[in-house]
């Protein structure tokens, strides 16, 4: 049997954001087929320890899963590459010896990581998520909380919006160092691959959307149990710019509190903290229930008490998982035209998709007329494009497996 390590910032039971689900999902899969004994390799920061230390689980579904701690604050250039963290990583890459890596988000594990298992001559396939390789800030977003609008990057752009300009040159340099070593880079989308390699990346990327867990078969009698007076409306976001969390502070209460409810997901309940326990609504109260963060198991469950989510995101997103596991539940998307997150989606049908990145304007005139008029209902067409173009987690697994079997082949 084959052995893989499967990277990423977060992992269970320490589950936090898309890219997460995703590393989650493909290693239990690729573990359940048999051929591969998988590993996981995440970080924490537990503490105040101010140098890193090892925490070995084993989590039910037979992972052994290797955590490096390292607690207290760190800068954005430790974040990026710590020698300290690609030490602890390069001495477990040598115990363990794998055949391959699947790496995914390195945030604070730090690119060493990618230059550990080069150097170990470890084959790996680097599945990207967001902008982290091209941006410090992760989302393309600067210091007032808009996209920058930069195609080709300028460093004398970034400057302004970074923890430490003069940082800027060697971490640029070392990602542009790191990203050719991978055998394979995978982009969730073909926006995600245009940018990335306008911008230095090696030509070659393969495109593999991520996949999506499909509605079990108690969805459709739990969403029907579940109906209700009020139109009841999703957010998923914390309360920061990035997901157009002021828009809908600003026009939310425009609306009918009998009418419409704002069901917000207090995702970082996932990793012991929460965005919203003492967030100050004022008069958006009597809209609000809070709901926890919710998992793979919990999907279902979530989505069914929706009649529409908000995907506001106001910067070019790769993605987009929440966008598509709410389509392939029935639920009205309302969103901004950011990118891949709509390309499923048929605007008047499917969603309700404002013009760029959305402004409260179009926000409110578009609430009103749901309010008015109802949700529309998808028609065969959009719901057949939403099941063409959403993929499975299944699917995307066998396409990983296919690219571990070549590699190793090799």
């Amino acid at each position: 049997m084959k052995h893989l390590l499967v990277v990423n910032v977060f992992f269970s039971p320490r589950s936090y954001g898309g890219a997460t689900v995703v590393a989650e999902e493909l290693a239990r899969r690729v573990a359940a087929d048999g051929d591969w004994q998988v590993s996981v390799l995440s970080f924490s920061d537990y503490g105040t320890l101010e140098k890193p230390a090892m925490i070995r689980t084993r989590l039910p579904e037979g992972l052994d899963h290797y955590t490096i701690n390292l607690g207290g604050p760190r800068t954005r250039d430790l974040a990026f590459d710590n020698p300290a963290v690609t030490a602890m990583a390069a001495d477990l890459i040598g115990r363990l010896r794998p055949d391959a890596a699947h790496v995914h988000c390195v945030q604070d594990l730090g690119v060493g990581v990618i230059d550990a298992l080069d150097a170990a001559g470890v084959p790996v396939v680097l599945s990207t998520h967001d902008y982290w390789w091209l941006c410090e800030r992760v989302f393309m977003m600067n210091n007032h909380g808009r996209f920058c609008g930069q195609e080709r990057i300028d460093q004398r752009v970034c400057a302004p919006c970074v923890e430490n300009a003069s940082t800027l040159p060697r971490r640029w340099d070392k990602a542009m160092e790191t990203l050719p070593k991978p055998r394979v880079v995978t982009y969730p989308s073909r926006h995600a691959r245009a940018r990335h390699e306008a911008n230095g990346a090696p030509a070659g990327g393969v495109v593999l959307p991520n996949g999506v867990t499909a509605p079990g078969p108690d969805y459709p009698a739990m969403r029907a149990a579940r109906r209700s007076g009020k139109l009841r409306f999703g957010y998923i976001g914390g309360p920061g710019p990035i997901k157009g969390w002021p828009m809908i502070e600003r026009v939310f209460r425009a609306l009918d509190p009998n009418r419409a409810e704002l069901i917000l997901v207090d995702a970082a309940t996932n990793v012991g903290q929460s965005w919203w326990a003492t967030y100050p609504f004022g008069p958006l109260a009597p809209y609000v229930r809070i709901a926890p963060g919710y998992t793979m198991e919990t999907v279902d469950e979530f989505y069914a008490g929706l009649d529409a989510l908000f995907f506001l995101s106001t910067w070019p997103e790769t993605f987009g998982l929440t966008a598509r596991e709410a389509a392939l539940r029935g639920v009205h998307v309302i969103a901004t035209d950011c990118g891949a997150p709509v390309e499923h989606l048929i605007d008047g049908d499917t969603a309700t998709i404002l013009p760029g990145f959305g402004s409260a304007r179009d926000l409110r005139r578009a609430l009103k007329a749901i309010e008015r008029d109802g949700l529309p209902e998808a028609s065969a067409a959009g719901r057949a494009k939403i099941a063409a173009e959403v993929k499975s987690f299944d699917w995307q697994a066998g396409e990983v497996a296919a690219m571990l079997r070549d590699l190793t082949r090799r």
